[in-house]
């Protein structure tokens, strides 16, 4: 009888070493893209955004209540935007809010003593100026301006109200930055009237209206306010007296010397002098850099 099972193999099995491909895997070289299409991109988004759209209704009211003159914009202590995300958002925000208002570019200016060449090259792109000298904010102006001054220290928003600490510049200051009040709410009487006396009597007076929070960023527009001195409402040529006669002084007030010195996402702060450092003596008006009456910044 014929035995029809089939017969069991026995295989012997071995270690596989698979062939290696001669082609070479392409390496990704698609580059990132560069800050300036960042920066088109975030204003394509913020223009789109609901909070922009009830932060530019207000602020167009509130200019057309503060000057009848299209204004000029002064921005001081941004950061780096080819290196902050927060000074990118910061920098879209600003672009587009001047668009609404019908600021011209050139008539926009910058200063940060962190800008490096790039940043400049990104705001030169937006055919915007960068300053070229630091005054540690104390930059006096000559037209209704928006003083755009997201996070600064209080030393340099006191500089900028020092430089301008006359009947007729104080009226030219649309400040869009920290809400200047916060200050005097958290930091000793004391301490304001030795290094912000300007800040101290000018910030009650102010109009304020604080801007709606972002969801999208809220690290970028956190406790800002736009603020401006009504002329009908108080008497600018008394309250400078006053100042200038509390301090003992009958000529413009110098230049606080501190300015904030901001970088990465989280801009931190680091003083141009420490607070004991002495105070650099009043040597007189700068000289005009863009223009304008002598010791003013033509923006």
């Amino acid at each position: 009888m014929t035995d029809n099972t089939p017969s069991t193999s026995s295989f012997i099995y071995s270690d596989f070493t698979p062939a290696k491909s001669s082609r070479k895997k392409r390496k990704n070289t698609k580059s990132p893209p560069s800050t300036a299409a960042v920066l088109t991109r975030l204003r394509e988004e913020i223009r789109q955004e609901e909070w922009f759209a009830q932060c530019s209704n207000s602020l167009e009211t509130l200019w057309k209540d503060f000057s009848s003159e299209t204004g000029a914009v002064l921005c001081l202590g941004l950061g780096s935007p080819t290196s902050s995300h927060t000074a990118r958002v910061q920098l879209a925000f600003l672009a587009e809010t001047c668009k609404r208002l019908n600021v011209d570019h050139d008539a926009v200016s910058f200063y940060d003593p962190v800008f490096t060449s790039d940043d400049v090259g990104l705001i030169e792109q937006l055919q915007m100026k960068v300053l070229t000298k630091n005054r540690r904010g104390g930059y006096p102006l000559s037209k209704p301006t928006i003083c755009f001054m997201p996070h600064c220290d209080m030393e340099l928003y006191e500089s900028l109200l020092r430089a301008n600490w006359t009947a007729e510049r104080l009226q030219y200051i649309f400040l869009l930055g920290n809400r200047l009040e916060d200050y005097i709410d958290n930091k000793p009487r004391s301490v304001l009237e030795t290094s912000a006396p300007c800040l101290l009597q000018l910030a009650p007076l102010l109009e304020c209206q604080q801007l709606p929070l972002s969801s999208t960023w809220p690290t970028a527009f956190n406790n800002t306010a736009a603020q401006f001195l009504r002329s009908d409402t108080i008497d600018t040529r008394r309250l400078t007296e006053e100042v200038l006669a509390g301090l003992g002084r009958e000529e413009e007030l110098p230049v606080t010397p501190s300015e904030e010195n901001k970088g990465s996402d989280q801009k931190e702060t680091t003083a141009v002098n420490r607070p004991d450092s002495p105070r650099p003596k009043h040597e007189g008006p700068p000289t005009p850099e863009l223009g304008g009456s002598p010791g003013e910044v033509g923006v």
